[in-house]
């Protein structure tokens, strides 16, 4: 039976052959071009769009080789270009602002004179100042505008800045947007809770 099956299918593929055309060349068909990576086909398009990006935002982008390490950065900060407009600070100051937020250091417990530490304001009810170590300083004058806000302008609840100690009983509070805020050791004027 083996053999029988075997007979029927040489003889089958013997007509099929017999039914194809002879190929009127002799050399062979060129091998097919693989397909390109889908990586190979986006980078272009990405590197287009970057661009795009780049004279839009005003922004830089660097790229190295290695896909895990990519660095964006900002000429001038364009992520905070809308709250340059609104402000009314020019853009040098904008930077030199975030310059001194680039160098500040989480606050410590006992802050040291001269050394700028990354702090949030606290602007709800208005600024009236800030603790630093566990002294309270305050600030001279305290900023509110009408039923115990902050003025325009000022986040709320809170403002991301840099604090300096000046010296051991004055500090300056500085932010990107421009605000700044001369700030006197005084414990008596630490504000009540607030709603």
């Amino acid at each position: 039976m083996a053999d029988e099956l075997e007979r029927r299918l040489r003889d089958s593929l013997r007509a099929y052959a017999d039914l194809v055309d002879e190929p009127e060349s002799t050399d062979l068909p060129a091998a097919p071009t693989p397909p390109r990576p889908v990586v190979g086909r986006w980078r272009g398009v990405v590197l287009v769009a970057a661009a795009a990006a780049a004279v839009v935002t005003g922004s830089v982008w660097l790229v190295t080789g290695d896909d895990a390490d990519t660095t964006a950065s900002s000429a001038a900060g364009s992520a905070r270009s809308g709250t340059e407009a609104t402000s009314g600070q020019p853009e040098g100051d904008t930077l030199a602002a975030d310059a001194g937020a680039a160098e500040a250091q989480p606050l410590a417990s006992s802050p040291e004179v001269g050394v700028p530490y990354a702090v949030e304001l606290y602007t709800h009810c208005g600024v009236f100042g800030i603790e630093l170590g566990s002294i309270w300083f305050a600030a001279d004058p305290p900023l509110v505008e009408g039923a115990g806000n902050p003025p325009p302008g000022w986040g709320n609840p809170y403002q991301p800045g840099t604090v300096t100690l000046l010296t051991a009983d004055e500090a300056l509070f500085g932010d990107a947007v421009g605000h700044e805020v001369r700030l006197s050791a005084d414990d008596t004027a630490r504000p009540g809770p607030c709603d």
